[in-house]
């Protein structure tokens, strides 16, 4: 395997939590997995702690990485900002190949039901984002969409383990579908700022519990 195949590879296993938050990588173990020496091995680690997968600490090594409450807040209050513009723009300026591309979508949700397969659900609405990002024409929101895309697939890993958050997520991925298909810019920016907004507070309310009550403690 080359070093793009191995960083796939592991990518893969962090998304599937194969390896999952809190598991350290062993550079001696990946190099007889891989049949690698260290040097490449070490780099992409590197790599993969630069994309957000995992975090190094000094004299350690790399562990896959944990969300905490405040990342999982910043995260959701970046794409906010980010996709609620990007909604705006789509309709503004996407055209007929957004709109087919659009109403492919919107048929694949009717043919899914995401309480039963929460990770189908979840690539439809990374389909979607995708496609809202693309539509705005704005290379610069893009790239820095690129840079949030890996810890939204890790925050991802939380929501398909609730049914009830991706059900949620269907339904307002259909409203937002509808609003940039009637090109209204406001209601469009306005859903995925709801949609959002929405998804973190479930996210917080049924997965962070302890860590809030933590912090009102604090206080």
């Amino acid at each position: 395997m080359n070093k793009i195949n191995v960083y796939e590879d592991i990518r893969r296993q962090i998304l599937e939590e194969k390896l999952p938050p809190g598991q350290w990588l062993i550079e001696r173990e990946l190099c007889e997995t891989y049949s690698m020496s260290r040097t490449p091995i070490r780099e992409i680690l590197w790599k993969l702690t630069a994309d957000g997968f995992l975090e190094q600490e000094a004299n350690r090594g790399f562990v896959v990485r944990r969300l905490g409450l405040e990342q999982i807040l910043e995260i959701f209050q970046a794409r906010e900002a980010i996709e609620g513009m990007a909604a705006r723009l789509a309709c503004r300026r996407g055209g007929n190949p957004f709109h087919s591309k659009l109403l492919d979508i919107k048929k694949k949700f009717a043919k899914v039901n995401v309480e039963s397969d929460p990770a189908l659900g979840i690539g439809l609405g990374r389909e979607l984002h995708r496609a809202i990002m693309d539509g705005a024409h704005n290379s610069i929101m893009a790239h820095i969409y690129e840079g949030l895309e890996n810890l939204t697939l890790l925050t991802a890993n939380i929501t398909k383990r609730s049914p009830a958050i991706e059900k949620a997520s269907a339904d307002a991925h259909l409203n937002i579908i509808d609003a940039m298909l009637q090109q209204e810019e406001e209601r469009g920016e306005q859903l995925m700022r709801e949609h959002l907004r929405e998804t973190c507070r479930h996210v917080v309310e049924q997965f962070y519990p302890g860590m809030i009550a933590n912090s009102s403690n604090s206080k």
